[in-house]
């Protein structure tokens, strides 16, 4: 595991697409891309490659060859990850009229 400085203190790609993500509030959050990887922005982490190459700058998670990350998560955009299940349609309201 890297450690840096800033809001995560470090990551570490585990198998079956998730990761281990350590805050530097000493928080471990292991989080599962699985169900984003059909999505536009995360769909290129199901290659094993871009995934395995994710580390840390301390501020943001960082996915790719370093100096040119493909993917960048912010502590904003972690959070939404961790707290917004935006996998499914949402609650079924009925008819409105």
């Amino acid at each position: 595991m890297k450690i840096q400085a800033g809001f995560f203190k470090s990551v570490k790609p585990l198998p079956r697409h998730k990761l281990e993500v350590v805050m530097q509030t000493d928080t471990h959050i292991v989080f599962d891309f699985t169900s984003r990887l059909g999505t536009m922005r995360f769909g290129a982490l199901a290659g094993d490659e871009l995934f395995n190459s994710a580390r840390t700058d301390g501020n943001f998670i960082l996915f790719g060859e370093p100096g040119a990350p493909k993917i960048r998560i912010g502590p904003t955009d972690f959070a939404d990850l961790i707290l917004v299940d935006r996998t499914s349609d949402g609650p079924e309201y009925g008819k409105i009229f």
